[in-house]
């Protein structure tokens, strides 16, 4: 690829990216602004942020290399996030619209009266988020990798430009973020797609031949079911607990666009999960070379389109990192700035306070990716699975039970936490998170059975 093209083209991108948090700073003055853009999102402005949260580096990176070695199974985990949206459009998202807080940590203490589970439910939210975080920030490196880009010049450029628009412009920056690079994402990467299907070229297999040649791929009796089980369930059931998506719905101006924008975003991710897939497939059908840390993705692309589109298509991979980039460094600062008190230690809870929080996130994780070589979306599945662990039950009684009970929802949280450690040290056939769900929804009913009210 022509670097200068790509340099030009990149240059543009983190041009409109500050432009836009320049442009967003001016819309927030209170922390509610920065975090929740005033509770005033639209339908069209929640749906294109939940699907820019979801459709990052994981669903488009780590999905071609899964389909790459197995085939169709490469859907397992863009299954898991539709699923997950179509629950939350069932009236889940609803219930976290209605809480009238910020955080799901903070309507964890609303409902339970629990200053002890809104901080345990904040750090495993963190916790959680910040391990996403660095998987997207490995998926980026990995991009840039793959087409042929080493220099960590560009690295460091992309990630100052996601900081900083996060940083000063807050929730507001990243929903107008969100919905450019989303559209930009449909324009670039959905035209090749599209380009693809239609005309075929290289001699490129048609989906229903790509499913022929399924058997050239790992059998599905060669796969870990405990691993098939994790990529389908974990993002489905992280998305009911997961504070970047909740803060979405916090913000939406009404239940009704909370709902009818989750479930926009379930069906946008369903149809779009294929293109990942078919990309990745492709490559290993035509045996496609592919150098050490490349992708499938990409390396498809650069081969089917000249420097100038492939250039737009690495950029719109770039525009969907960022956009689930954005969404967990929010996300992250809100559950550090709303959920603690520091006045204590003489820091207010503030504007000024609360972008310096971003941009300490932002750093660590940077920092913090040099340190992990996982497959991305292993470590995005171990980060949900804390989560699910901990979290799930008391969300749930929380949002659907009339008398929700505090010390049932610490014992599940508990209990739920240290059977997802335990069977993380000595495994099942079954995922660890999945096993640990019934033993936290006994620890609620048994503990709620013995307590008093």
């Amino acid at each position: 690829m022509n670097p200068i093209i790509f340099f030009s083209v990149l240059a543009t991108f983190i041009a409109t990216l500050i432009i836009i948090g320049l442009r967003a700073a001016k819309q927030t003055k209170t922390t509610d602004d920065y975090f929740l853009a005033g509770r005033s999102l639209s339908l069209h402005q929640v749906a294109f942020t939940l699907i820019a949260t979801q459709l990052g580096g994981n669903m488009l990176i780590g999905t071609s290399q899964w389909s790459y070695a197995y085939g169709f199974y490469g859907l397992l985990y863009t299954l898991g996030i539709a699923i997950g949206f179509l629950i939350l459009a069932s009236g889940f998202a609803a219930k976290l619209q209605e809480g009238g807080v910020g955080t799901t940590a903070a309507l964890l203490e609303k409902r339970y009266d629990s200053l002890f589970l809104k901080k345990f439910a904040s750090i495993i939210s963190i916790v959680s988020l910040f391990g996403i975080l660095i998987s997207i920030v490995i998926s980026s490196r990995a991009l840039l990798i793959s087409i042929g880009m080493h220099s960590e010049v560009a690295f460091a450029l992309l990630w100052c430009a996601i900081i900083i628009y996060t940083m000063i412009g807050g929730l507001h920056a990243v929903v107008a973020a969100d919905t450019a690079q989303v559209l930009f994402i449909i324009g670039s990467i959905g035209s090749i797609s599209l380009y693809s299907f239609l005309m075929r070229p290289h001699r490129l297999l048609s989906l229903s031949e790509l499913w022929q040649s399924q058997q050239l791929f790992v059998k599905s009796s060669q796969l870990d079911i405990s691993r098939i089980l994790a990529t389908l369930l974990m993002p489905a059931l992280f998305a009911l607990v997961e504070q970047d998506l909740a803060q979405r719905f916090f913000a939406a101006r009404s239940p009704r666009v909370a709902l009818m924008a989750a479930l926009a975003a379930g069906i946008f991710i369903i149809v779009f999960g294929f293109v990942p897939v078919y990309f990745g497939m492709q490559a290993k059908l035509l045996a496609l070379p592919l150098p050490t840390g490349a992708n499938p993705f990409l390396s498809m692309i650069e081969f089917i389109t000249n420097d100038f589109v492939f250039a737009c298509a690495a950029c719109g991979v770039l525009a969907a990192i960022t956009s689930t980039a954005d969404s967990l460094l929010c996300a992250i600062s809100s559950n550090i700035a709303q959920d603690f008190d520091y006045e204590a230690i003489g820091i207010k809870r503030t504007l000024v306070s609360s972008q310096l929080i971003t941009l300490a996130i932002g750093i660590a994780a940077v920092v913090g990716s040099f340190a992990i070589h996982q497959n991305i979306i292993d470590v995005a599945i171990q980060s949900y699975a804390l989560s699910v662990s901990c979290l799930l039950v008391p969300l749930l009684y929380a949002c659907y039970s009339a008398q929700p009970r505090a010390n049932a929802a610490i014992a599940a949280t508990c209990i739920g936490g240290g059977s997802f450690l335990l069977f993380l040290i000595y495994p099942l056939a079954l995922p660890a998170a999945l096993v640990a769900l019934p033993f936290s929804l006994i620890g609620y009913h048994v503990c709620a059975a013995l307590a008093p009210h």
